[in-house]
């Protein structure tokens, strides 16, 4: 009986590791910024509806993230709107 109480706890375990792992995974992955909708010659406005990128740094808006990416031929997408739970600096 000890023994299949132990299995179970462990597949349980498991289990629940793969799942996180996964949802981990995707938001890495993120979704495509929709660039289509910006003339990014142009410019951005200063509106501030912040994304979070999938390099974890901060955009003030969609378009400057997809600005980023054109100006350093980069392929950054969205992580998640609004603020980044884990940020790193954008000094450059």
């Amino acid at each position: 009986m000890k023994v299949a109480g132990v299995f179970l706890l462990l597949s349980l375990a498991l289990f629940f590791h793969q799942g996180n792992a996964g949802m981990d995974a995707a938001a890495l992955r993120g979704t495509e910024p929709s660039c289509e909708n910006f003339n990014l010659r142009r410019g951005c406005t200063r509106e501030f509806d912040p994304i979070c990128g999938t390099d974890n740094l901060l955009y003030s808006n969609e378009c400057l993230l997809c600005l980023h990416n054109l100006q350093r031929s980069d392929h950054v997408r969205i992580k998640n709107r609004g603020m980044c739970q884990t940020p790193r600096n954008n000094f450059a």
